[in-house]
């Protein structure tokens, strides 16, 4: 677990990538700032007869700005913003997958932020901003919050756990025959 929170951290400019085995890896965000979309295509490929139990979508914090230039701007700099814009979208993402998973399945938590944060904030005061905005958040979720927490608690049932552990193993297989 902490290989993959560590390999997944390590965005360029601020960590250093990870090197695991002969592979090295490092944060996503330049490709693709909300993977959660592809961790679920991904998950269909290796199990696809399972059904999701959750999908937890946890976003950095939004910040948004309602200043806004005309949609008509052919401007350099407007299509500049609107590409780095289109490049860092976590939302969007978050739309498709709100739409196409159930309620009872997936759950995405994004703070909405008072002010534009910066990936390298150190400042005391503008951190204890940033969990003042998080608990506003989760107090004003709370019945979501607690939506996931039983979604999370469930028992399964020892035959659905049965049937779990029989499809891995059939996988397993037939990868090592392939």
């Amino acid at each position: 677990m902490w290989q993959a929170m560590r390999a997944s951290s390590a965005a360029p400019g601020y960590f250093q990538e990870f090197t695991l085995q002969n592979d090295i890896h490092q944060d996503g965000g330049i490709i693709l700032n909300n993977p959660c979309a592809l961790a679920v295509h991904e998950s269909r490929l290796l199990w696809p007869n399972q059904p999701f139990q959750c999908v937890l979508s946890l976003g950095t914090g939004r910040y948004d700005n309602v200043k806004r230039g005309p949609t008509t701007s052919t401007s350099l700099r407007a299509k500049i913003n609107n590409l780095i814009s289109s490049a860092t979208d976590t939302e969007g993402v978050h739309t498709l997958l709100d739409e196409l998973l159930p309620p009872d399945v997936y759950f995405r938590f994004n703070p909405v932020l008072n002010a534009e944060v910066s990936l390298d904030e150190n400042r005391p005061g503008t951190l204890d901003q940033l969990v003042t905005d998080t608990q506003d958040y989760l107090e004003r979720n709370r019945p979501k919050v607690a939506k996931l927490c039983s979604v999370l608690d469930r028992e399964r049932i020892a035959l659905g756990r049965a049937r779990d552990w029989m499809s891995e193993r059939a996988w397993e297989i037939k990868q090592r025959l392939m």
